[in-house]
Formats: structure tokens, C-alpha cells, sequence
């Protein structure tokens, strides 16, 4: 039972932490690109209009800091399958090998082509996956 209660500790704890890492590579993030509130605002509730180069240097930097892209926003995508609910992994396979193909303009663009092209199929993921 003592060992039951221990192990629960040690899980909420991680879980606990992990909010507060995600919080951290968000804020890093906004520091970084230096995004406003407004496009992250616009971007959550799906409208992409007009293309901010921030919010997508924003989106480069939330991934790679996540492990789901490297620095020219090449997709691991086992790694990215990894950050989405598991309601949602089998379906997101073939769609991300497909995103993942989109060219930009710069590891930046590249990173917000993607995202895009996922959104389109999947908009919940904007719900589910905390960006803000």
C-alpha cells in the first residue's frame, strides 16, 4: 500500500513539472520570436491570415524545443506522434509524412507550412495541444 502511495506521489509530481516545462518552452518561445499575444490568439482559433513571420519563427522554436523538428524544421515524426493524444496518433501518421514535405522559404516558413497543412485535417489539435 505505502509503495502504491509512493509511486502516485512520483506520478503527479511528474506531471506537475512537465505543465511547468511546457509553460517554460512557451514563454521561452514568445521571448524569442517575439510573437504578439494577438497572433498567438489568431493562430489558436485557426485563422492564419496574414502570415506572421514571428508566430511562425514562434512555431519553429515551440517544436524544436519539443524534439518534434531540428533546427531546418526537418519532422522526426515518431517524436511528433509522441506530443499528440493517442486518439489521434494513428490517423496523424500518414497526414504528418505528407506536412512534413511542404517547403518554405526558411526553417521558419517551413515549420508554419506544416503546421498548417496538419490544421487543415486536424483542427482540434489547436484545442489540444497547448501553444499559448
Amino acid at each position: 500500500m505505502l509503495r502504491n502511495s509512493k509511486f502516485l506521489f512520483i506520478l503527479a509530481l511528474l506531471v506537475v513539472l512537465s505543465y511547468f516545462v511546457v509553460a517554460d518552452i512557451r514563454k521561452e518561445c514568445r521571448k524569442e520570436s517575439k510573437v504578439s499575444w494577438a497572433a498567438l490568439r489568431r493562430f489558436k482559433s485557426g485563422n492564419f491570415e496574414p502570415e506572421d513571420p514571428k508566430l511562425k519563427c514562434y512555431l519553429l522554436c515551440f517544436m524544436r524545443k519539443n524534439g518534434i523538428v531540428d533546427q531546418n524544421a526537418e519532422v522526426d515524426v515518431q517524436r511528433a506522434l509522441r506530443h499528440l493524444p493517442r486518439s489521434m496518433q494513428d490517423s496523424s501518421k500518414k497526414l504528418l509524412q505528407k506536412c512534413k514535405s511542404f517547403e518554405g522559404s526558411d526553417p521558419c516558413d517551413k515549420a508554419y507550412q506544416m503546421v498548417k497543412c496538419y490544421v487543415k485535417f486536424h483542427p482540434e489539435i489547436l484545442q489540444s495541444v497547448p501553444f499559448l
